[in-house]
């Protein structure tokens, strides 16, 4: 089996696809000047369609960092509001699964980065 198909989570695609670009090339290197340029022209804009990409989702990431920040503070006044009012805990209760998810799903991402 191919190495590509051992992905793990922790992998993101498009990093992998360099590689995997840069072997493929290696594999099919044309012999005339034209082709040469041609493949060097559609390397060059993967490559930066991969930097691109990269780049849109760490700023993403840090924007769901920011919210999980905002929703950790309203988690712990909550928290703090809790014994003095039912309402505080049932907020508490509904809105920590959601932010749980929400630093899953950050995880992931961030990790693959």
């Amino acid at each position: 089996m191919h190495k590509a198909q051992h992905l793990t989570g922790n992998e993101l695609a498009f990093f992998r696809q360099r590689d995997m670009l840069s072997q493929l090339v290696s594999q099919i290197l044309p012999t005339n000047r034209r082709s040469k340029a041609e493949l060097s022209s559609a390397v060059a804009q993967i490559n930066a369609l991969s930097e691109s990409i990269r780049g849109a989702t760490q700023n993403s990431c840090y924007e769901l960092l920011r919210v999980s920040a905002g929703l950790e503070g309203i988690l712990r006044l909550l928290d703090l509001e809790s014994d003095r009012s039912p309402t505080h805990l049932r907020l508490h209760c509904m809105l920590s699964p959601l932010k749980k998810q929400l630093d899953e799903a950050l995880s992931h991402v961030h990790d693959m980065l």
